[in-house]
């Protein structure tokens, strides 16, 4: 084979293969944000607020390996981001770019009906990725990252929809709900009424590096009001099991 064929064989499959790293949950939350911010017309590369998240997603530095730094996620990627999340939006009377991943329709199922969750959540990611809370000599400090992450910790516990799913996968399995720590049955007090008492907590540790993982319903357990206040109280110090330990010993 002559040597330059060989070395255009070479160049093209380096060429092809250059791609740049997936969308990840917080790049896609800020698109999901972006777009519920803006008409369908809006939705091109010449619009300041694309502009802007294409700006962001550049400076979060939340993937290690960039193939191609000068088209990662460019304008042009995010505004064909926003146009592909059409494609999940039954509001919306045209056909799309195509279909999205199966995490951008995960999160679409998660936010489309909890613009709040989805807003704070949105705010949640820049601080610690943007603007990250710092002392007077400018260095991030431990009680700021403590915090975010226990906003975001409370953030996942405040979905009515992992709270009723959670409610209702116990019962079907048990046939009974009752706080996972103390074991109080809340309807035994109160009939009907007391299955509403009950609340969930978040019992995964939470990192933000490289990303924030999805939120599962096993990561989820039911609580009391009572424990529940007093894991929040004592967040990242104890833990459930903590806690159950404490109730046996008295």
């Amino acid at each position: 084979m002559p040597c330059y064929i060989i070395y255009l064989f070479i160049t093209e499959f380096k060429i092809t293969d250059m791609k740049n790293p997936d969308w990840n949950r917080e790049e896609i939350i800020l698109a999901l944000d972006l777009y519920f911010n803006l008409d369908y017309g809006q939705m091109h590369g010449k619009n300041l607020q694309v502009v802007k998240l294409s700006e962001e997603l550049r400076r979060m530095n939340i993937h290690q390996k960039i193939a191609d730094p000068e088209s990662f996620r460019s304008v042009n990627s995010v505004a064909l981001k926003l146009n592909n999340i059409k494609k999940l939006d039954q509001n919306f009377g045209g056909k799309g770019m195509r279909d999205g991943g199966k995490l951008e329709r995960e999160i679409w199922n998660e936010f489309y009906r909890h613009r709040d969750k989805l807003k704070k959540e949105a705010v949640m990611i820049r601080l610690m990725y943007l603007n990250p809370v710092k002392d007077k000599k400018g260095k991030e400090t431990d009680e700021a990252h403590r915090n975010l992450i226990y906003n975001v910790h409370k953030n996942r516990e405040a979905d009515p929809i992992a709270l009723k799913l959670k409610l209702e996968m116990v019962f079907e399995k048990t046939g009974l709900l009752k706080c996972d720590i103390c074991e109080c049955q809340p309807a035994t007090f109160y009939g009907e009424l007391g299955s509403h008492v009950l609340e969930i907590h978040y019992q995964k540790q939470l990192e933000i590096s490289p990303g924030l993982e999805p939120a599962e319903m096993e990561d989820f357990i039911i609580v009391c009001p009572n424990c529940h206040s007093i894991l929040d109280k004592h967040y990242s110090l104890i833990d459930a099991d903590d806690l159950r330990t404490l109730i046996i010993n008295d």
